[in-house]
């Protein structure tokens, strides 16, 4: 477990965890890392690989080596930043490859934050969320086959349980290959952070859990560590078969920071949703 309050030139103060778990699966193919060499800033990267045991844990940990290094020696803004560590850990991954390491790749998520926004790069289907005001809103794009089956759902040419059971289901659309990345999502501008904010990353091993289970647990009024604990926790409860490794990453943001106030309307919209959520979880 990466845990720590982290303190930086007296301005940054950001309580995180890190933890992953194997799951049913032979091997690890999860990497993750937090990096707060920047005055007050903080990196966090995950990845999630394929290519077996071998080359899934080998393209993770070589994809979030060179973005974090690459960080810190580009210069611009902070997306030119994380868009140019994406390109060059994807150049890297293609040096790297050797004979027993071909077809490997992995998913990545690479966020840069402070205490008051956030921006993003991503490429694959590993979920960043934003629990704030008592909603769960998934921030990147899901580069699986989920979201086109959904689209189908909704046109009326498949059915949901068709969807749910669909071969391509959990096929990826775009990966960190070495090779032309087809899909990247990234952040188009900061995202404001407010107090009492939570942000979780994780590889897809998650979505285990339900979005309602998911934030009943980030809404607990307990640590990083012990959040991270709790879901993880959560997934092992399930007892699936074939559970998939999963990583998750959370921090949070102070309570007490006097330098932004939450705007009314997003408590007014916050509570509501908050109300639905408790009437929905009684009719489970």
């Amino acid at each position: 477990m990466q845990e720590a309050t982290c303190f930086a030139n007296g301005t940054l103060n950001l309580e995180y965890a890190g933890e992953r778990i194997q799951g049913k699966r032979n091997y690890q193919e999860d990497d993750f890392g937090f990096d707060k060499r920047k005055p007050a800033e903080i990196l966090m990267i995950l990845a999630d690989g394929m290519g077996g045991h071998k080359g899934g844990a080998y393209a993770s940990e070589c994809v979030i080596r060179t973005f974090m290094e690459n960080y810190h020696e580009v210069s611009g803004t902070i997306a030119e930043r994380l868009k140019q560590s994406l390109d060059q850990a994807n150049r890297q991954l293609i040096l790297e490859t050797q004979p027993h390491l071909q077809g490997m790749g992995c998913t990545l998520v690479g966020v840069a934050l402070n205490e008051e926004e956030m921006e993003w790069v991503s490429v694959g289907d590993s979920p960043l969320w934003l629990y704030s005001a008592g909603r769960l809103l998934r921030l990147n794009a899901d580069h699986s086959f989920k979201p086109i089956l959904q689209e189908r759902v909704q046109c009326g040419e498949i059915t949901s349980e068709e969807a749910v059971t669909h071969p391509k289901r959990n096929m990826l659309r775009s990966a960190v290959t070495g090779n032309k990345i087809d899909l990247i999502d990234q952040s188009s501008a900061p995202v404001n952070l407010y107090p009492g904010d939570r942000i979780l990353l994780a590889s897809d091993g998650i979505f285990t859990l339900s979005d309602v289970e998911i934030g009943k647990i980030l809404a607990r009024s307990i640590s990083a560590k012990k959040c991270v604990e709790k879901l993880l926790n959560a997934v092992l409860k399930k007892g699936r078969r074939n559970q998939d490794n999963t990583t998750a990453l959370v921090i949070y943001i102070p309570e007490k920071n006097e330098s932004k106030t939450r705007p009314l309307w997003h408590w007014f919209i916050g509570g509501i949703v908050l109300i639905l959520l408790i009437f929905a979880i009684r009719w489970i």
